[in-house]
């Protein structure tokens, strides 16, 4: 379900900007009154979790006691290596094979930061994947798209179809 509404979603050419409905959509899940200039240019993450918010895949907007909310690909990293997730898997585990609705977690891709940008697998073919994302190379539009599956891919998340957020532990909370 997630790679179906993803893969309809980034073929509307969404624009990142605040006029576009669909965009303003996608932002609905951060409550900033300047979500827009922090997302600008920078709102892959807030794609892959509208996505998932809207087939079911509950998630927070921050896990509790981290430092980043979701709306970035490094804490998209952090949760899917938390020892209650374990949904991470690294690119370089030659076993596992991406299938239709991972999420892919690029490293350097677009700039010089690692985890820098972040899609959700609609194919896998022998050398390249078919991704949906949001803001395509920094060019704030959706599309779907191909990648090399040898460039610049740190790794993989896949959500087990159980998981349901859950957080039994002291909530420590952190600044904005």
């Amino acid at each position: 379900m997630l790679a179906d509404f993803a893969e309809k979603l980034a073929e509307q050419n969404i624009i990142g900007v605040p006029e576009d409905e669909r965009y303003r959509e996608i932002c609905k899940y951060w409550p900033d009154s300047d979500i827009y200039k922090l997302l600008e240019g920078n709102w892959c993450a807030a794609f892959v979790y509208y996505c998932c918010m809207q087939v079911g895949i509950l998630l927070p907007i921050r896990y509790p006691n981290r430092m980043y909310r979701l709306a970035g690909v490094g804490a998209w990293l952090d949760w899917a290596q938390l020892h209650e997730t374990r949904f991470f898997y690294d690119a370089k585990q030659e076993e596992f094979i991406p299938a239709r609705g991972d999420i892919v977690i690029f490293d350097k891709l677009l700039s010089d930061n690692s985890h820098d940008h972040i899609g959700i697998v609609l194919a896998c073919e022998d050398n390249e994947i078919l991704i949906a994302e949001g803001n395509k190379d920094n060019k704030n539009y959706s599309s779907v798209s191909f990648r090399g599956r040898d460039h610049c891919i740190l790794g993989y998340v896949r959500i087990d179809n159980g998981y349901r957020y859950h957080f039994n532990g002291e909530y420590v909370p952190f600044g904005y």
